[in-house]
């Protein structure tokens, strides 16, 4: 009996806990949470939906420690491994088996770099509108709020090609942080045209030590 009102008393405080939960300020605060995690881990997929037909642009995992990063997965069907390790970018070739080393300068490179490398950037919003409730989930024994919403984006590269932004969120409202996004747009010039980026996050805020290549392999 005890067992079961410890049980019921549980489900009692999850139930009132979950029922003040607002969306917009638990959605706002894990935004600005998530801007300021410098160390994770992820994984990313991205794809095309043309006339309803599916066509996987890429699929990576990575791992950031503050400004450096690596992926590694396919893109474009071709298989991938990239540092960006201080402004500089290794990149694995498939065809010489070598390393091949880019010195980015000074320019913001990253910036320019596609969402595999910088997956935050597609929760980086200039306004957010239409903040909705869907409802909960429990992933890894953590209970997330799940929450939709329709974003203008700050990235350059997205909002240039993509219009009518839609995300759907995994909020875990005990840290404020986001584990999981879903973020769907249409294109400008085909409409019939939909993009879908997935992306998980974990780790966060781990020790995280990427070091570049062994050059001799």
């Amino acid at each position: 009996m005890a067992v079961g009102l410890a049980f019921s008393a549980n489900m009692i405080r999850e139930y009132y806990t979950r029922s003040k939960l607002e969306p917009q300020v638990e959605l706002s605060e894990s935004l600005k949470n998530m801007a300021a995690v410098k160390n994770y881990r992820y994984s990313l997929t991205s794809e095309f939906s043309v006339d309803g037909r599916k066509e996987v642009i890429s699929k990576v995992s990575g791992e950031k420690q503050g400004s450096n990063t690596h992926i590694k997965g396919e893109m474009v069907n071709t298989p991938v491994d990239i540092y960006f390790i201080d402004r500089t970018i290794y990149n694995f070739d498939q065809f010489s088996n070598k390393w091949l080393i880019i010195d980015t300068g000074k320019t913001n490179s990253e910036e320019l770099l596609i969402s595999e490398l910088k997956p935050l950037s597609n929760l980086q919003y200039e306004t957010v509108s239409d903040v909705q409730k869907v409802g909960f989930e429990v992933l890894d024994g953590t209970d997330y709020l799940i929450v939709t919403c329709r974003p203008m984006l700050a990235s350059n590269w997205l909002t240039t090609m993509w219009q009518d932004f839609e995300c759907q969120i995994w909020i875990d409202y005990q840290q404020d942080l986001i584990r999981k996004a879903v973020l769907k747009a249409t294109n400008r010039a085909v409409t019939t045209t939909r993009l879908t980026i997935k992306v998980d996050f974990k780790d966060i805020n781990d020790s995280i030590i990427i070091s570049s290549p062994d050059l001799s392999k």
